[in-house]
């Protein structure tokens, strides 16, 4: 059996852990207390270690090397195309590729990139490379370490949430060479939604829809007047019947209908698309009501997640809400 490798997806409402040996895989999702997580940011550092801390021994979660999904809102990530250039070159330009996210002095910031292969829709030919790159405060990224090391963990690998997904579909299609090219994953996510498309090694597209499941912890919580903390978990459980009420169902097609306006944007656009299925993930695609909405309401398949990991025994639910998790888990063998 090889080495642990965990993964670490820090929402809004969650925190998902990937534990990875060998061939066996497993998922953790732990809710977060109320308001120690407030858009993307965490209010308490201390009391996050000792959570964490505490949660990892109580889900008996093994130690080993750890891999953490950046927060979208604390690092920058973009395809960009620039002249031919050495490794030792490409380091010193890539901050001026973030000229209106870095201010000040760029020594403060991290930058990384991941190469990507030739495409035909490539202009330069052999002069120019293209590549997806990132870009983070070094402040920040030690703020995580010191968290993880207050948990008993070690943080050796951190990666923006778009560039866990391309070594992820990376690894799925050298596995399956004559399988889809284009992947298209729905992010049912508490605050928002996002969607991404991963074409071969790019990203192809990107919106966020700032609707979410707390609009749908917001209804639950008026129908059982309960308090939204509280109520957030009745929609896991459909407790009396709440899901199908009229207002959740109001919530649905909310939802439904913006992810559609989307994906037939991306359609008109990208008119030799070959997508023909969506991945659900996230904390809503275990609500069937809402999955089976927005299935409707595309006209296209709902993919198992499960497939994209293919040699492990995971749970449907387990799989697509700790999609990330698993991603960077994973990705910690993969070189650039």
């Amino acid at each position: 059996m090889g080495k642990t490798r965990l993964g670490f997806d820090i929402g809004n409402s969650s925190v998902k852990v990937a534990a990875v040996s060998g061939d066996k895989a497993e998922v953790f999702e732990i809710r977060m207390p109320d308001n120690m997580m407030q858009e993307g940011e965490i209010t308490m550092p201390n009391s996050f270690s000792g959570f964490l801390r505490e949660e990892r021994k109580k889900h008996k979660i093994p130690k080993g090397e750890c891999a953490l999904v950046m927060p979208a809102r604390q690092v920058i990530c973009r395809t960009v195309t620039l002249p031919k250039m050495s490794a030792e070159q490409l380091m010193l330009n890539l901050p001026y590729e973030f000229s209106e996210f870095i201010q000040g002095d760029s020594d403060r910031f991290f930058c990384d990139y991941a190469m990507c292969e030739p495409s035909e829709d490539d202009r330069g030919g052999e002069e120019q490379m293209t590549l997806i790159a990132a870009a983070a405060a070094k402040d920040r990224i030690l703020q995580y370490v010191r968290l993880f090391a207050g948990a008993g963990l070690k943080l050796r690998t951190l990666l923006p949430g778009e560039m866990a997904l391309i070594r992820m579909t990376s690894l799925h299609r050298q596995k399956h060479p004559d399988g889809p090219q284009e992947y298209c994953f729905i992010n049912l996510g508490w605050e928002s939604v996002l969607i991404t498309i991963v074409k071969k090694d790019r990203i192809q597209a990107m919106r966020q829809i700032n609707l979410g499941c707390r609009q749908l912890d917001l209804v639950i919580a008026d129908l059982v007047n309960e308090d939204p903390f509280l109520a957030a978990s009745y929609k896991f459980n459909n407790y009396q019947n709440v899901l199908d009420s009229a207002e959740s169902e109001a919530v649905y097609s909310n939802i439904a209908v913006e992810i559609l306006k989307v994906v037939n944007f991306y359609r008109f656009n990208y008119r030799d698309s070959q997508l023909s299925g969506v991945y659900l993930t996230g904390g809503g695609s275990s609500i069937p009501q809402l999955c089976g909405r927005i299935e409707e309401m595309l006209g296209m398949a709902i993919l198992p997640v499960t497939e994209l990991f293919d040699g492990y025994d995971l749970k449907p639910e387990s799989a697509a809400r700790g999609i990330l998790a698993l991603s960077v888990a994973l990705a910690q063998t993969e070189g650039r």
